[in-house]
């Protein structure tokens, strides 16, 4: 009785260390910005990029996809490098460097004449009717340090993917973010910023 007890235990054991976990890599994506504008005018003024609020459902590294309403899943192998707030910040940041509309970015507002306020409200992968799609709706508040005054910009995009893969959604989401971003810059060029 005790052999088959004592065989039987070191068969589970020698089982259970022959099985091996399922392991596979995962697609790390960006949210970037590839079409850089470059304003015609600049102001002598200093604005301060505030943190980026997101929908807490989409502030994941998950990237998400829905092919039912009220509904999203996660893809398994595909995911952000970094959350969509750190990747927007950092591309707003570039963004208004190099489009020379203000003289200076600030990393503090006490000391700037402008803040940015940024929301993103949807980012994912929408499937409908055999088609797919990418959802990005985001918002910009620029606001006056001085006399408090706000200026608000609303985006929103559905674009029809060419496929519908993960990386077919990436590519253009990050078409419809650089879009968004450019149409965003001009607009604030038509405006007067005077402290």
């Amino acid at each position: 009785m005790k052999n088959i007890f004592l065989l039987l235990i070191l068969t589970i054991f020698f089982t259970a260390c022959s099985i091996k976990s399922t392991t596979f890599n995962t697609n790390k994506y960006l949210l970037k910005n590839y079409n850089f504008y470059k304003s015609k005018k600049s102001f002598d003024n200093s604005l301060y990029i505030n943190s980026i609020k997101v929908n807490k459902v989409f502030n994941k590294s998950a990237i998400f996809y829905s092919n039912k309403k009220y509904q999203l899943k996660n893809y398994i192998k595909n995911s952000w490098s970094n959350l969509p707030s750190n990747m927007i910040k950092q591309e707003l940041q570039l963004a208004f460097e190099k489009s020379n509309l203000f003289n200076k970015i600030t990393t503090n507002d006490t000391n700037s004449d402008f803040t940015l306020n940024t929301k993103l409200f949807e980012i994912y992968n929408k499937i409908e009717n055999n088609n797919a799609y990418s959802i990005l709706s985001i918002s910009f508040e620029i606001v006056n340090n001085t006399n408090k005054k706000t200026k608000k910009y609303f985006y929103e995009k559905k674009t029809k993917l060419k496929k519908n893969t993960p990386y077919s959604f990436i590519t253009t989401v990050n078409r419809d973010f650089s879009t968004i971003l450019v149409n965003f810059l001009k607009e604030l060029e038509k405006n007067s910023f005077k402290s």
